[in-house]
């Protein structure tokens, strides 16, 4: 859906700007209204998915196109008709579309490798919260905002459910659930109820600065691990005590949706590793095992999720190759698979 939506407001905003070289005398520019929506699907987009590379390019390019036509844009809310577009405004419209092209060309050349629940007999679903670890979290209504998302993956044919325990994977803060997605689902495709959840909580923030928000804070958390790696990891105690706060509310959750006597498998990726051991040592008949992903070698980006697939810009900037058919991910859920059953057995 996200590389859809980014190819749909490009293509609104080549069409915004090309308007302009095709466009003849004495016709009502009818046309410009898409300048403005496509900025405002950029934004609505970024909201939606998260600041990266391409969805900032992507909001870039809006704004250059919504300030270009601001003058058409009167025009036309005046019904005014346009005789004519200087020389000046058609070479920007030019270089516009060449902008727009170049990053057509980038959207499809790193496009991520998605799957569709449907067809791997998967079933996907959010759930949105809203609360604070104080005051505890509630279902979030449709006008109020989210700052808990919780989302479970499920085999289709509920049959196919290998037992009532639950997989529950914490996500490393340089990723979210989305650059997981791949592995959540073919681990559910295995006959297994897992559960993933991203918290952007006013009480547990991570870098105490408008890092934290939803749409920016993967990719503030992965300039910090870049560019000061030492730095980075001083901070690994307040990981963990973040983390365990997170565990704590999701055992609360779990209860709620699956009832108490629920046993937790629970995946980790670095950053919360510690804290789940710990959790594990205060819940041992309710945790049968910890696995971190780091210690499977098919896995080459620890801590940042399935970016082989699903951000292949960091990856290939990481020096890592896309994993088109999945294999790396797919032996990664083997090798979970095959722990989850030994931790049943009490091995």
């Amino acid at each position: 859906m996200k590389f859809y939506g980014e190819l749909l407001i490009i293509f609104i905003l080549l069409i915004a700007n090309g308007r302009i070289l095709i466009i003849k005398n004495a016709k009502k520019d009818s046309l410009v209204v898409l300048s403005p929506l496509g900025f405002v699907l950029s934004v609505i987009q970024i909201f939606n998915w998260g600041l990266d590379a391409i969805t900032f390019l992507t909001l870039l390019l809006s704004v250059l196109v919504l300030l270009s036509n601001f003058h058409a844009l009167f025009r036309y809310s005046e019904r005014l008709y346009i005789d004519h577009y200087s020389i000046l405004m058609k070479v920007w419209a030019g270089i516009t579309i060449i902008f727009a092209l170049a990053l057509i060309g980038g959207t499809i050349f790193f496009a991520p490798v998605e799957y569709s629940s449907t067809e791997l007999g998967v079933q996907e679903k959010l759930m949105r919260y809203e609360g604070s670890f104080r005051s505890g979290f509630e279902d979030a209504s449709i006008i109020n905002s989210a700052n808990l998302f919780v989302t479970e993956f499920t085999p289709q044919n509920k049959q196919t459910i290998e037992t009532k325990d639950v997989v529950l994977f914490i996500p490393d803060k340089r990723a979210d659930t989305y650059y997981y997605r791949p592995y959540l689902q073919y681990l559910a495709r295995e006959g297994f109820t897992v559960l993933s959840a991203d918290f952007f909580c006013k009480d547990c923030r991570w870098r105490h600065s408008i890092g934290d928000l939803k749409i920016c804070r993967r990719t503030a958390m992965l300039i910090d691990w870049f560019m000061n790696n030492d730095k980075f990891w001083m901070q690994k105690e307040f990981y963990t005590y973040n983390s365990l706060l997170e565990l704590e509310e999701l055992g609360k959750l779990v209860n709620e949706l699956y009832g108490e006597k629920t046993r937790l498998f629970i995946v980790t990726d670095v950053m919360a590793t510690d804290a789940a051991i710990n959790y594990q040592e205060k819940n041992p008949e309710r945790v049968m095992a910890v696995f971190d992903l780091q210690t499977i070698p098919e896995y080459k980006t620890p801590g940042l999720g399935i970016i082989r697939q699903t951000d292949l810009i960091t990856a290939l900037a990481l020096g890592q190759e896309r994993d088109k058919d999945g294999e790396a991910t797919k032996k990664m859920v083997m090798e979970t698979k095959k722990k989850v059953f030994l931790a049943r057995s009490g091995r």
